[in-house]
């Protein structure tokens, strides 16, 4: 009577075969939840940093001041994410002129625009350039109402907006 302590070579290509196949049908599901995950880290970033700039006008309400100053090209803009989080994401690079450092957000020292280095340069459309450089910047919204209706301005507040058109593949 034989003694068998180990695998036979059936068994080993067997497994080997399972193991490849669910390789196959794994890695690629597993590398688009990551340019998901980019993506709309992307997209709650903007969304705190939008949430900053609305406390920063309800304190400009209280104390009076020019909304105009603060968009991107106003006497006294904002950086926006240096001027409108105290809590900043770890891969915030600071005010500088430029950056290619991938997963990196900025803001442009020239522009006054808040700029993220895509990690994955697939993730967006619309933009040109490696790596591609989603932007967005700080503009005045005006009340298109007739001025002598107006109490004291026509400005209505600020938005973030893109400051290229692009679109989001993943949302």
């Amino acid at each position: 009577m034989r003694c068998s302590k180990g695998f036979t070579i059936i068994e080993l290509i067997v497994v080997i075969a399972v193991v490849a196949l669910l390789t196959t049908v794994a890695l690629p599901k597993f590398y688009s939840l990551t340019l998901r995950a980019e993506a709309l880290g992307v997209q709650g970033m903007i969304g705190n940093v939008r949430s900053g700039l609305s406390l920063q006008m309800a304190r400009g309400l209280y104390n009076g001041d020019d909304f105009a100053a603060w968009a991107h090209d106003g006497s006294r803009a904002l950086f926006p994410m240096h001027d409108l989080l105290l809590d900043r994401p770890q891969n915030y690079l600071g005010v500088l002129e430029k950056s290619n450092q991938r997963g990196s957000w900025y803001d442009d020292k020239n522009s006054y625009e808040l700029v993220y280095v895509l990690r994955n340069d697939e993730i967006v459309t619309g933009i040109a350039g490696v790596p591609k450089k989603v932007r967005w910047h700080i503009v005045v919204v005006y009340d298109d109402r007739p001025v002598e209706t107006l109490h004291a301005t026509s400005v209505l507040g600020l938005v973030l907006q893109p400051s290229t058109s692009h679109k989001w593949l993943y949302e």
